[in-house]
């Protein structure tokens, strides 16, 4: 499953928008180092269900669908806050970052408000410039791993193998870091090896800077110099907007719509308290009709299919019903990688699957395909095995 790393500087919103992308119940403070373990949960990226095209309603297993959503989970780590330095062990840096090795891809959460300054301490609205918060990271990050790389290069000399382990373990493949590296790795400084970092975290560790408190005085300045400065996809989020929006959900006051990759709310509950009503309302106003959304759903699905190009795949038993051999409609939702073939489908479900493989069958053409087939996005798969 995809694993996707928050991370940033202390107390820039990351328990926060943890919770709303998870649901969960990460503690949330507002001072640095609440989040001492990392925190592991499951989000859900989006992409239309394909039962509104059959006229029938599904039936999610592994996944949820809701208004003809299907919600597709991911995995999510939140990594305690970095602060200046942590490459070196401070603010428990190398622990935290050692946890962000297995990520796929970053979500460096940066204080879009600049209302809180390097160590995670609040200060007066603006006055920080968010732009910090993200040129800490890539140093703190691309530090720590030069460091495990011109490390392990040396214990490893004369053992390739190993070396080849320590690229695995950070999820590095070796002909990124043999097309990054010239001649002997074990032969490279630790100077030399901080823009070979850079190249192969910009590669292999895709990043979405997601600017945080984007409803507050000022941000919508920052965001836009946030943009200017980095080369990294920029998404203005409300972590405190969404978790209030879900919190709401679940307790019947709204119901969340999606159209046309905007998102908007509507209230099913009467006689809700003022207050809630009040704050609703200033939800509305100083984001989702200033940005179109809360920005977090925007942000999962900006990292799962367009930066890791990934794809979600339905496999069924019945081709014609598009379901399983219970009847259940569209049960199972799978991401792959962008260009997996028809056999890769099957490896997922079951390495049995793809042993007897015969040939899949496309749900909308009734068209047998063959195991070399290139799977596209929605597509409707039956896989026909010997076994």
């Amino acid at each position: 499953m995809v694993l996707v790393g928050l991370v940033g500087l202390a107390n820039k919103g990351k328990s926060t928008l943890f919770n709303a992308l998870t649901e969960g119940n990460a503690e949330v403070a507002n001072y640095p180092f609440t989040t001492i373990d990392p925190n592991k949960g499951v989000a859900f990226v989006a992409k239309p269900c394909p039962h509104t095209e059959l006229g029938k309603p599904c039936a999610p297993r592994n996944s949820k669908c809701v208004g003809g959503t299907r919600f597709v989970p991911i995995n999510v780590i939140d990594v305690a806050g970095l602060v200046p330095g942590a490459h070196e062990g401070k603010g428990r840096g190398n622990q935290f970052l050692s946890d962000l090795s297995q990520a796929d891809a970053l979500i460096c959460v940066a204080d879009a408000s600049g209302g809180t300054d390097d160590e995670g301490k609040p200060v007066e609205l603006g006055s920080h410039d968010p732009c910090r918060d993200v040129q800490f990271l890539e140093q703190e990050v691309d530090y720590w791993l030069a460091e495990v790389l011109h490390r392990n290069a040396l214990k490893c000399r004369g053992k390739p193998d190993q070396f080849k382990q320590v690229l695995a373990g950070l999820r590095i493949p070796e002909e990124e870091f043999r097309h990054a590296v010239s001649g002997d790795y074990a032969q490279i400084s630790l100077q030399q090896y901080l823009p070979i970092a850079t190249e192969l975290r910009r590669k292999t560790k895709p990043l979405v800077i997601a600017a945080n408190k984007a409803d507050l005085p000022g941000a919508a300045e920052n965001i836009e110099k946030i943009k200017a400065k980095f080369p990294y996809p920029v998404v203005a989020v409300s972590a405190d907007a969404e978790l209030s929006l879900k919190r709401a959900v679940a307790k019947g006051w709204v119901k969340i719509i999606r159209a046309n990759d905007r998102e908007s709310f509507e209230l099913t509950a009467q006689n809700l308290d003022p207050r809630v009503t009040s704050a609703l309302d200033q939800i509305k106003k100083k984001t989702i009709d200033k940005y179109g959304s809360t920005g977090v759903q925007e942000l999962l699905n900006l990292i799962v299919f367009d930066l890791l190009h990934a794809i979600v795949v339905y496999p069924v038993e019945d081709e014609k019903k598009w379901a399983n051999h219970f009847g259940d409609v569209l049960p199972d939702a799978i991401l792959l990688p962008k260009g997996s073939k028809a056999l890769d489908l099957a490896e997922k479900i079951h390495s049995d699957l793809a042993k007897g493989f015969l040939h899949a069958i496309d749900g909308r053409t009734n068209m047998k395909v063959s195991r070399d087939y290139v799977l596209k996005d929605g597509d409707v798969l039956k896989i026909v095995s010997a076994r």
